[in-house]
């Protein structure tokens, strides 16, 4: 991704099953739509697993409610 241009990011990707085309848009938008939103899931995740476990949360993103327990 570093050395990519813009044109590449502006090509469309397209993710089908053979014929069939369930996606097709350009690849900064997959990249941010997919991949950064993939990535915010499995934070929520780990957020919950910790606090099941009684662990404190650590600022992720920014300050967490749990950061005056650690």
């Amino acid at each position: 991704m570093k050395n990519a241009s813009d044109e590449t990011f502006g090509q469309n990707r397209k993710l089908r099953n053979g014929e069939q085309i369930f996606l097709d848009m350009p690849r900064a938008g997959v990249i941010r739509g997919m991949v950064m939103n993939h990535i915010v899931h499995h934070r929520g995740q780990l957020s919950v697993y910790l606090r099941l476990n009684d662990i404190p949360v650590p600022a992720l993103y920014g300050p967490s409610a749990d950061e005056g327990q650690m």
